[in-house]
């Protein structure tokens, strides 16, 4: 299992959290404040990701400036996080993907 800091958008701004890659899932832990407020949990199976990669930022002023990690599912949506590492972060999950013959 893997564990990265991550932050992913929500409304005008980013609620923190752990992005966590286990056997068979992605998961989108928030913490802190973003658990007691946002409570925005977020969790894919790794078999209906149909990509990963990494997104040049959207939103404010700042926001433009970070690259986000993509993940896109089966169906088309995206799900973008700003996580430490982004390529560190893309190539275990590429690999991953590539592993389990997608």
């Amino acid at each position: 299992m893997h564990i990265w800091k991550a932050r992913r958008p929500v409304g005008r701004g980013l609620a923190r959290g752990e992005l966590q890659l286990t056997k068979t899932h992605l998961v989108f832990e928030p913490k802190g404040l973003a658990a007691r407020v946002d409570g925005i949990r977020f969790s894919v199976a790794l078999r209906y990701v149909a990509a990963i990669g990494a997104v040049p930022g959207s939103g404010g002023r700042w926001a433009r400036r970070i690259e986000r990690l993509c993940v896109t599912g089966g169906d088309g949506a995206q799900y973008e996080f700003v996580v430490d590492d982004l390529d560190e972060v893309v190539a275990i999950l590429q690999e991953r993907l590539r592993a389990r013959g997608q």
